[in-house]
């Protein structure tokens, strides 16, 4: 149960060359739960990986209890069966994956890979994730500028994904939420196509308007990737009236 009116609006789009679309996206306003995974291994593999996974983080069974567990089995879960999948059919595959969970106050995030998080609050946008990737450790290191990351020859290594390992390696994130808050979760095929200023643009319109946009700009820029994109805006709980006083409507 969450205290927020939730708005939301997702779409996921093969790009504009790609033939398959390895991508796979989750959106349960119902369960305040959002997951975007962008398979890896080629076709039929990168896209079960992902489809997998994302099947498996929804059947988690979520309470009223911390989230962070649940989701945390669900990420082991697929992660296995990816591993196994790939072990049977001697074939490579994996997937990244951000997930993104609204509790009563505090929003849950966990990830694995270079798929995304970021946050608009009071008009700055921030990215609440770290790309997972061989390029961002040499940033860490600082054997390379940051400005040099998306065009260096590792930009589209992972250092970490589902399925790579039988030990998964995960990272998470705990938010305080609050009224009007807008997150974004994305592919690398949005990340690495607009700059941070374009989308942060685009996410000043609603939820709908917003992931519109954001798909029509990475197609006109190319779209060399799969793309995949769900906008989730807080908002103020509907308010009643009844006769013995004001209250919130969950929703």
């Amino acid at each position: 149960m969450t205290r927020f009116r939730i708005r939301s609006a997702a779409a996921t789009h093969v790009g504009a060359v790609r033939t398959v679309n390895e991508d796979s996206i989750l959106s349960r306003d119902d369960l305040c739960l959002w997951v975007v995974a962008d398979g890896m291994g080629g076709h039929a593999n990168g896209q079960w990986a992902s489809t997998t996974l994302v099947e498996t983080i929804d059947a988690v069974q979520l309470g009223d209890d911390d989230p962070y567990p649940h989701l945390l089995g669900a990420l082991y879960a697929g992660n296995g069966a990816i591993v196994r999948a790939g072990a049977a059919n001697c074939a490579s595959m994996g997937t990244t994956v951000v997930v993104l969970h609204l509790g009563d106050r505090e929003v849950t995030g966990l990830w694995v890979g270079d798929s995304r998080i970021y946050r608009r609050r009071d008009g700055v946008l921030s990215q609440l994730t770290r790309d997972h990737s061989m390029v961002q450790e040499l940033v860490d290191r600082g054997s390379i500028a940051a400005d040099e990351a998306e065009t260096h020859p590792m930009a589209h290594v992972l250092s970490r994904a589902v399925g790579m390992d039988e030990e998964l390696s995960h990272d998470a994130f705990r938010d305080e939420a609050a009224i009007g808050d807008v997150y974004l979760l994305c592919s690398d095929g949005l990340s690495k196509v607009l700059t941070h200023d374009a989308i942060d643009a685009r996410l000043a319109a609603s939820p709908a308007r917003a992931v519109e946009g954001l798909i029509a700009d990475t197609l006109a820029a190319g779209a060399p990737d799969n793309v995949s994109v769900i906008v989730v805006s807080l908002e103020q709980a509907t308010m009643i009236a009844p006769a013995s006083g004001v209250q919130a409507v969950d929703q």
